[in-house]
């Protein structure tokens, strides 16, 4: 493949067809469909299109592949919403077109050395996500469907060490956690061994995975058009497959953190997501999903308002909408940006942010 073709993953063309359809489905259904669900889908197709065809979007040159900060210069033009999913596309493409003109040979300081390491700061979060999204759908990939346990634990382990060979300090568990991702969606039925796996490797490690494995969820061909119980479907799927408490909660904790990020243009998604999250009983990995995507949009976009409208109410709901908003969106964040918003930024730890729980000390 040639490096104007970086896509060896079969991320367009296995689910390219699927979004088209989808997005033709949406838009036929917007005069019945309600705001909310409407929105909510949009926002996923807008979301997914400049990940997965951020070379079309952003006009990448077909003859060659540019220098990761000048492929990044053109994802920082757009808007502050667009650009973050484009920064996430514009990892993605350049560590798979990377590999695919390497040959299988392991890359080195993409984000730490070179081009990557100019990179600002606040292109970090999408940018460790893309190239971790890459690396591992490289490593399963050449799995196959049927892999032994000694081979998954090779491949775990190799993708560790890639991650920790192009991670800048600091960020190593925003480049692991897209594995959860990449198993859930190329190869589901081994979500658990590859739990397994993990977890004999790194214990913390595990709880980014499923952590990952939520935030799939949201994108499932099942889910992504947003009507009638797909946020019930999502939930409950997050809770089944996942093996243990904290695995669970750490699902959990993903998908919500993916519904907050993609819709923060559009609260409303958030308040009938929490109507679902309520019946579930579990508060604090709902809250820790929502505050922990502000936070992360603080970091990534400090100058923009759109958090502002986290702190009030959005409009339509009931009384009972407007007491859990309160409990698990106004209190929740407040606490989160006075108490814990303000260390994480001091000691450059940002990426503890992509679990809840004890996955902060993975190393």
């Amino acid at each position: 493949m040639s490096k104007a073709e970086p896509w060896s993953f079969d991320i367009r063309s296995g689910f390219g067809a699927a979004v088209g359809l989808m997005q033709r489905s949406a838009e036929m259904m917007s005069g019945i469909l309600p705001g909310h669900e409407w929105n909510e889908t949009g926002n996923k197709l807008e979301c997914f299109r400049l990940f997965a065809w951020v070379d079309q979007e952003l006009g990448f040159p077909k003859s060659h592949l540019q220098p990761l900060d000048q492929l990044a210069a053109r994802a920082l033009k757009l808007n502050d919403f667009r650009s973050i999913w484009a920064l996430e596309g514009v990892a993605n493409y350049y560590t798979s077109a990377c590999l695919s003109a390497g040959a299988g040979q392991p890359m080195k300081g993409m984000l730490s050395t070179g081009a990557g390491a100019s990179l600002p700061a606040k292109t970090l979060v999408s940018m460790h996500a893309g190239m971790g999204t890459a690396l591992s759908r490289a490593i399963l990939a050449a799995l196959g469907d049927k892999p032994s346990k000694a081979a998954l634990r090779d491949a775990v382990t190799r993708f560790f060490d890639q991650c920790r060979d192009n991670a800048r300090e600091g960020w190593y568990e925003s480049a692991i956690e897209p594995l959860g991702l990449s198993v859930r969606t190329m190869h589901p039925h081994l979500s658990r061994v590859v739990s397994d796996v993990i977890g004999d490797i790194d214990p913390a490690a595990r709880l980014l995975f499923w952590h990952g494995v939520g935030r799939s969820l949201y994108f499932v061909p099942t889910n992504f058009v947003s009507f009638g119980s797909s946020h019930e479907r999502a939930l409950q799927t997050a809770i089944r497959e996942a093996p243990g408490m904290e695995e669970r909660r750490n699902a959990v904790a993903g998908l919500v953190w993916a519904v907050t990020l993609v819709n923060l243009r559009n609260p409303g998604v958030l308040r009938n997501l929490i109507r679902e999250c309520e019946r579930i009983h579990m508060p604090e990995a709902v809250m820790n999903g929502i505050t922990s995507a502000l936070m992360i949009w603080k970091f990534m976009v400090p100058g923009d308002s759109s958090l502002l409208s986290f702190y009030s109410r959005p409009a339509g709901g009931n009384a009972s909408d407007a007491v859990r908003w309160n409990r698990f969106v106004m209190r929740a964040a407040s606490k989160a940006f006075a108490e814990d918003f303000p260390p994480l930024l001091e000691s450059g730890s940002v990426s503890k942010l992509f679990a809840f729980g004890p996955a902060s000390k993975t190393s």
